[in-house]
């Protein structure tokens, strides 16, 4: 009999606490995004796909050495003014456990972690890519919506 009063004391108490926070979100903005039309900004430590400014490139292959995984290749040769000519920069995706390391070990920031994030394919192929050429992550870049 106790337990019944209390119920009908505190039942309404409880229900307008409810209500209270219900109210109050109702006229607060959504923070809902609309994810594929709509997408979030990825922070400044974020770690994406590895980028490569060739120009910065001394090939010094501190970066092949490093990785973990083995993901990343590097060919050069000696061009005919005995200087070094990158040749060739392959990256596997596939293998990469986006660490980090190789940006942080190049002498001259030649390798970065760019934003991309949106990186799903179904060809294994498109997983191994030439950080050379210039249209690489065009893909993935600026994906359609469909």
């Amino acid at each position: 009999m106790k337990n019944y009063f209390k119920r009908l004391i505190f039942g309404p108490i409880d229900l307008i606490k409810g209500l209270i926070v219900t109210f109050r979100n109702l006229i607060t903005p959504a923070i809902t995004l609309q994810y594929p039309t709509q997408k979030q900004a990825m922070t400044q430590r974020y770690r994406g796909l590895i980028d490569l400014y060739p120009v910065k490139c001394i090939m010094c292959s501190q970066c092949v050495k490093i990785c973990p995984t083995n993901c990343l290749a590097l060919t050069h040769k000696e061009g005919p003014d005995k200087k070094k000519e990158l040749e060739s920069f392959k990256y596997k995706m596939e293998l990469c456990c986006f660490c980090g390391l190789c940006a942080q070990v190049c002498p001259t920031a030649a390798l970065y972690m760019n934003k991309i994030y949106e990186i799903a394919t179904s060809n294994r192929k498109e997983l191994e890519i030439n950080l050379l050429n210039p249209d690489k992550y065009a893909e993935w870049a600026h994906p359609t919506v469909r």
